[in-house]
């Protein structure tokens, strides 16, 4: 973990994230796969830090904060460890995921390459079915821009960069744009909670879904590399925070 789970234990008591409660972890009696609901309620609670990157995660608690057996929360678990948000730690049993400062540039840069490749392919393509995708998730950001809270910011621009994603055409791109997104969704979802950069973030997003409505490909890849350079830059201050809170409404950084 290089040093990460460490870092989780000098959070301060009052720093905390506006995002999932405890009792929206319960899935017992909900009649779906329970092996995918459980996977998604963990999922939604390590991307909105309920479990901190480096946190041992006990099969009893979690048996009952699930309401589940032990067998379906494994199944859930092995799920989440083949996504990347779990690793199993020598002598602890599975933990969240904590990547280092390293390991995000890595994951930033590859997202740049995929996110702008993928702009550039919609701008190309425009199939009316993801032009209309894009313009529904634009109109959701502006709707959420001064009073949504970050998860339903996080929500709605990753529903943005999907429908990029799927715009470009491409759905193994889009596919492992998606499992890319995982992997950095608490980071994005701390970065979010930077009130004072929310319009700045948005602003970029309007310019680029234009580029792409407007078929302008280089205009599109541009803008998408330049905002996730940015973002990219965000993500690494935030790690190497120890995943805390922005300290002031000045910090630095586009929304990751």
């Amino acid at each position: 973990m290089n040093g990460t789970a460490d870092r989780m234990d000098e959070m301060k008591d009052d720093a905390r994230l506006d995002g999932m409660k405890d009792e929206a972890l319960l899935v017992a009696g909900q009649a779906v796969s329970l092996r995918s609901l459980v996977a998604d309620r963990l999922r939604l609670a390590i991307i909105t830090g309920r479990f901190r990157p480096g946190q041992q995660l006990r099969e009893r608690e979690l048996c009952e904060l699930t309401g589940v057996s032990r067998p379906s929360l494994r199944e859930a678990l092995r799920q989440l460890e083949a996504e990347g948000l779990i690793a199993t730690a020598p002598h602890r049993g599975p933990v969240v995921a904590a990547l280092n400062v390293e390991e995000v540039g890595q994951l930033y840069a590859l997202r740049q390459v995929l996110e702008s490749f993928a702009a550039r392919e919609f701008a190309r393509l425009r199939r009316p079915a993801d032009i209309a995708a894009l313009k529904a998730a634009v109109k959701r950001l502006d709707e959420v821009e001064k009073a949504g809270t970050p998860l339903e910011m996080l929500e709605i621009g990753t529903a943005f960069y999907g429908a990029i994603a799927t715009g470009s055409g491409n759905p193994y791109l889009a596919q492992t744009l998606g499992a890319l997104h995982n992997r950095i969704a608490l980071i994005r979802f701390i970065s979010l909670h930077r009130r004072a950069r929310i319009a700045q973030s948005f602003a970029a997003l309007r310019a680029l879904s234009e580029a792409i409505i407007a078929g302008d490909e280089t205009l599109a890849d541009r803008l998408c590399t330049e905002l996730l350079e940015a973002v990219g830059a965000t993500a690494r201050a935030v790690v190497e925070a120890g995943y805390r809170l922005p300290g002031s409404a000045d910090d630095a950084g586009l929304a990751a």
